[in-house]
């Protein structure tokens, strides 16, 4: 998501998507078991930020990319089956059900660097 004008912060956390994060990560570390503290020094987020986000009384908080993906490494969860978990959120909210497109035509094969640094006629 890039920047709005007139859209602040506060705004852009209240998103559907926003809270649905907030929620995989409470789940995430409601089941690893971990303290606050543990999971701030592995992940390198802020305990305070993390307490924010972990409360569901307080303000739903931006959630940026590389603390989602740091805080599902640190809980030992998949980011990308996170990212998928809220993809799927996201088709489903605006209604757009289609798998994403197939490619056309078949992506293209790539060279080991051995085989694309000989000259040519060598084998």
């Amino acid at each position: 998501m890039g920047y709005c004008l007139g859209v602040g912060q506060r705004d852009l956390a209240s998103e559907p998507i926003n809270v649905e994060t907030l929620r995989l990560i409470r789940e995430g570390f409601a089941a690893s078991g971990m303290t606050q503290e543990e999971l701030s020094r592995a992940c390198e987020v802020p305990r305070s930020s993390l307490a924010n986000m972990l409360s569901p009384t307080a303000a739903p908080r931006l959630i940026h990319v590389g603390q989602l993906v740091r805080i599902a490494v640190a809980l030992g969860a998949d980011p990308r089956a996170w990212m998928g978990e809220l993809e799927a959120f996201e088709r489903k909210r605006r209604g757009d059900l289609a798998p994403r497109r197939a490619r056309r035509r078949p992506a293209p094969q790539v060279q080991k660097r051995a085989a694309r640094s000989k000259p040519a006629g060598e084998e």
